[in-house]
């Protein structure tokens, strides 16, 4: 299979965008008849492959930078929007904050989780979950993103998941699988096995 290919049939070339016949599949050294790159046979990794690497690396996170998140909040005695505790009316109360106050809050823990994303998807193109599902990110060369194109990735990633997570949701019904941050940083997602 070629690059964003499903069920035979091969997406668009990675590196000039022009449709590619059905019959590339078949040469032993696929190469676009319109600029002449050379293709790379992969196949994409679907939705729940993702979806299983991402409750994956959230895991982990959990249980990485959760404790120093909670470390850092009882040594500061900032419960921030916490103040009431976990009952009903600390539920309530927590309503009420403002959620810009909750994202100053979080603030360590997402910079924790975007220095997590952002390292191991620039250096060896998968998190630890992704490895687990045997999956990777690559750019349109096949090589792994940089430490560039993982930022804006992550950004992507960040702006897909604001509208009710469709940027992310995209790619369940997407031809070559791809979410909204894939496209913004010309990315796949391939599966290794």
């Amino acid at each position: 299979m070629i690059f964003g290919s499903k069920k035979g049939v091969p997406g668009p070339c990675p590196a000039c965008d022009s449709p590619l016949d059905p019959g590339i599949c078949k040469e032993a050294r696929p190469v676009c008849p319109a600029c002449g790159q050379p293709l790379v046979p992969v196949r994409v990794a679907g939705f729940w492959r993702r979806s299983v690497a991402a409750l994956v690396d959230v895991l982990v996170l959990l249980l990485t930078a959760g404790p120093l998140f909670y470390g850092l909040v009882r040594a500061t005695d900032n419960p921030g929007p916490l103040r009431g505790g976990l009952s009903l009316d600390g539920a309530l109360q927590f309503l009420a904050v403002e959620p810009v106050d909750i994202v100053l809050w979080l603030l360590p823990l997402l910079g924790m989780a975007a220095l997590y994303f952002i390292l191991f998807i620039a250096l060896s193109g998968r998190t630890p979950g992704q490895k687990l599902v045997g999956i990777r990110v690559i750019n349109r060369a096949g090589g792994p993103p940089g430490p560039w194109r993982a930022m804006l990735r992550l950004a992507g990633t960040a702006l897909g998941l604001a509208p009710g997570g469709l940027g992310s949701l995209w790619m369940a019904f997407d031809r070559e699988k791809r979410a909204f941050h894939d496209y913004l940083t010309g990315t796949y997602v391939v599966r290794e096995f």
